[in-house]
């Protein structure tokens, strides 16, 4: 097996890489991460300016924003090693 072993054979045929069950759940705490930080960054802006809902819902929208632009990035990462 040649490569990093970062992925196993697919039913699909040989020569087909997909990454394991533990990628994904790396992405899954990678987007709950970033929309976790995004609320928090946002709460405690509106905290400090004293708008609450206006700043959390901003940094909950751009907390999933950054967690799909990531997950991207990582799949396409992925996507290149077969």
């Amino acid at each position: 097996m040649s490569g990093s072993g970062n992925g196993k054979e697919s039913p699909g045929g040989p020569g087909e890489r997909y990454p394991g069950p533990m990628v994904y759940a790396g992405i899954g705490m990678l987007n709950a991460i970033c929309l976790l930080l995004g609320g928090v960054v946002g709460w405690l802006v509106d905290q400090a300016v004293g708008t609450l809902p206006l700043f959390l819902l901003i940094g909950l929208v751009a907390g999933a924003a950054l967690g799909v632009i990531a997950t991207r990035a990582e799949l396409r990462r992925y996507g290149r090693q077969g």
